[in-house]
């Protein structure tokens, strides 16, 4: 390639890194220090003076530590369960374990609220035995939900790194005459230290950055988070609302870039596991009952904590009037179901959605096919500017980008205000899943293959088409797959950047349960946790075709 062709690229790169990327966050800085007259401090001085604000941040640090200790002890307990024992129903338990967290936080929420309502069984029992009924709108609520959330996050983080311990060192610790517990402590949990703290930092992160659950639970009982307290800031109506938005979201974005790296000075000791393959035998064999009532007790706990609640919520969307039991047959229908079907406005968030996220995914994967493949093959420098800015904006919290975006994009014709901004918002969000996708997929194409088309005269079309795709069809679509769960199901970049006229699925079911049509949003809900099963299952069978085909 020439190197006005090189020149080209990079300078492509580099415009894209910043206009996209970069620049948003830039303007969000720049709006914090602006002040009548010129730029100041007396918009940091203001926010944090304020005891509303001290409140928030308190809230906010409460609820990321008390969710990330139930996150975290969830999580290393069912990966030492499903990595080391040789109990049974292994797929069934980690399906269950990670459910919490490919569904929304707004429907897991709803779920929570339904199992607790006023005329749930469990309150009408407490009720009728003079105890304190249970109320889902505190801070412990908050804690719990999140907690059971995000305990997956630690889950997967470990599992496999688990599985990469090698199985010389606990055989020579047993040699020395140490038990399984002491090998465990000293040998496996020693050499897996680093993800676990990896996964307490993913989980912690993802509690300051979590918009759904705070807005649906703290909100009415005055429960204020960073993230509520951004929004509410952006949503004023006050001549320094943008501003002190503004100075908020830097301090929630130093927060999280504060984890990040952290992370990353982690995971640098992790690097020999992660180049060891993983074993899936068994390493602590259970006698025939403790592998029975460990199996059992795993099913019964996550049905318990992740099912029930879903299907209460079911039950609860059934209901057309108020009802004193959730059971009564003769007050159930699917009146809420046929509204929502057969009205516009409700069915057009759900459209919406996946338009956006399909558009969204097609971008990135152009994008990042065409930026890796010219990295790997070509200038491994100039994606740089690219890939840090995917990475910067992966990484800042949801809330903060969304108001960049409006501070950014809010001068430019035909997008603010427009789905325009949003599909924006989705592949300035999500790129980096798709980045880090092709590259791992264009690894594996071995260059051999390309030159021998060519030498066979194949042109460049039939090159992409026999040769490359086919290699890493497979990788995009996993990748792909990332992308479609979290982009799909949204809440927080629409509930600041979403048009006026329309709505996504995320924001439709968050207004109509704020909006006090909780039978409504519980009915939207079942049928989007229903959408998503079906997406996980069709992933699943497309894995195992592929599987079965490389075999």
């Amino acid at each position: 390639m020439s190197k006005f062709k090189l020149f080209i690229h990079r300078l492509l790169f580099l415009v894209i890194g910043l206009s996209v990327f970069l620049f948003p966050l830039f303007a969000l800085f720049k709006m914090s220090f602006e002040v009548d007259g010129g730029y100041g401090l007396r918009n940091f001085s203001a926010i944090f003076e304020s005891d509303r604000t001290l409140q928030a941040i308190k809230n906010t640090i409460i609820i990321a530590l008390g969710s990330t200790l139930i996150a975290i002890v969830l999580g290393v307990l069912f990966a030492l369960i499903i990595a080391y024992t040789n109990i049974r129903q292994k797929k069934l338990i980690e399906l269950l374990v990670i459910l919490p967290y490919v569904i929304p936080g707004y429907v897991v929420t709803l779920s929570w609220t339904a199992l607790f309502a006023g005329n749930s069984l469990i309150n009408q029992f407490l009720r009728g035995h003079g105890l304190p009924v249970i109320n889902m709108y505190s801070i412990g609520s908050i804690i719990l939900i999140m907690g059971i959330s995000n305990a997956a996050l630690v889950y997967l983080n470990l599992v496999d790194i688990l599985r990469k311990v090698p199985r010389e060192q606990e055989q020579a610790s047993q040699i020395a005459g140490y038990q399984m517990k002491e090998t465990l402590k000293n040998i496996n949990f020693k050499s897996v230290l680093p993800a676990i703290i990896s996964g307490i930092i993913l989980a912690f992160l993802s509690s300051i950055d979590n918009f759904a659950i705070p807005a649906t639970l703290g909100s009415s009982a005055g429960i204020t988070v960073l993230s509520t307290y951004i929004y509410e800031k952006a949503i004023g109506f006050g001549p320094t609302s943008f501003n002190e938005a503004a100075v908020l979201s830097i301090f929630l974005a130093i927060l999280a870039f504060s984890g990040i790296a952290l992370q990353w000075w982690v995971l640098r000791k992790s690097v020999i596991l992660d180049s060891t393959r993983p074993d899936f035998e068994a390493r602590i064999t259970l006698s025939s009952g403790k592998r029975l009532v460990t199996q059992w007790t795993s099913i019964f706990l996550l049905v318990l904590v992740n099912i029930v609640p879903l299907m209460v919520m079911f039950f609860s969307s059934l209901q057309i009037g108020y009802s004193r039991s959730l059971f009564d047959t003769s007050n159930m229908g699917f009146e809420h179901y046929r509204f929502i079907l057969q009205t516009p406005h409700m069915y057009q968030g759900f459209l919406t959605s996946l338009g956006l996220t399909i558009a969204t995914i097609f971008i990135s994967i152009f994008v990042s096919v065409w930026a890796m493949y010219y990295k790997q093959r070509h200038d491994k420098k100039a994606t740089f500017p690219l890939e840090i800015g995917a990475s910067l904006t992966y990484s800042t919290p949801g809330i903060v980008l969304a108001l960049s975006m409006i501070f950014y994009w809010s001068n430019v014709p035909h997008v603010y205000g427009t789905l325009g901004i949003l599909l924006i918002a989705y592949v300035t969000r999500y790129l980096l899943l798709l980045l880090r996708g092709s590259n791992t997929a264009l690894l594996g194409v071995n260059i051999e293959l390309e030159e021998a088309a060519v030498i066979s005269g194949s042109t460049s079309f039939e090159k992409w088409r026999r040769i490359i795709i086919p290699i890493i069809k497979s990788q995009l679509f996993s990748s792909s797959f990332l992308l479609f769960t979290s982009a799909f199901t949204e809440l927080t970049l629409s509930s600041l950047l979403v048009a006026a006229n329309s709505k996504t699925i995320g924001l439709t079911i968050f207004n109509l349960q704020t909006g006090g049509e909780n039978n409504l949003a519980q009915a939207y809900s079942v049928m989007l946790t229903l959408f998503i099963i079906m997406i996980v299952l069709i992933r699943n069978y497309f894995e195992k075709k592929e599987m079965k085909n490389n075999g």
